[in-house]
């Protein structure tokens, strides 16, 4: 690749950086300030644009200040992830008109209250828009993300997220059973 074309696979707006990566995939990486549930709304953004998230990980370093890489799939080849401002779309992204998170079904999921966080840890069959419907099911109780990795191989996501509340509060028991009790119905079982 020469510089010129080199310049332009590194686009995708003020503060992230697009690269061209195997298999028509797009490693994107955001760094900067993001305000809370700028990964439901960026995930929001991207389903609706038939931009699949392969693999992900995205880590708060302090205040609102994160380190994010992402794995994409356009499913529209008219859809060019190089033209699209990620950091914009964190902070407006909307869900497409058709989702809610009663579509979420989930195989399996495990919770862990720490001192700190709750980690949650889910296995499903991929489709898009999961990973926004999910991240809605967490907004429903006001925790968001401090830290995630989600990976999709063949047709299985396994995603982990360590959850606070806002401006880092740590989730209460009540809290933390609450969510689970609404991943048993979505998961169609009794217990995790």
């Amino acid at each position: 690749m020469n510089a010129a074309a080199a310049a332009a696979a590194q686009v995708g707006g003020a503060g992230s950086r697009v690269t061209e990566a195997e298999g028509g995939r797009y490693l994107v990486a955001v760094q900067g300030a993001l305000t809370t549930g700028w990964a439901g709304r960026l995930a929001a953004a991207l389903a609706a644009r038939r931009v699949n998230v392969v693999r992900g990980s995205g880590a708060r370093r302090g205040g609102h200040v994160w380190d994010v890489e992402l794995l994409v799939e356009p499913l529209d080849r008219a859809v060019d992830p190089r033209a699209l401002d990620y950091l914009a779309l964190s902070q407006e992204g909307q869900a497409p008109e058709h989702a809610d998170d009663a579509s979420v079904v989930i195989d399996t999921f495990v919770l862990t209250r720490t001192a700190t966080e709750l980690v949650v840890e889910v296995e499903a069959v991929d489709a898009l828009g999961f990973l926004d419907r999910l991240l809605r099911v967490f907004a429903l109780y006001g925790l968001f993300p401090r830290e995630l990795k989600v990976e999709t191989r063949g047709q299985r996501v396994r995603d982990q997220f360590r959850l606070q509340g806002i401006g880092g509060q740590v989730p209460s028991l009540q809290l933390c059973e609450a969510v689970g009790l609404r991943l048993r119905a979505l998961a169609g079982t009794e217990s995790c």
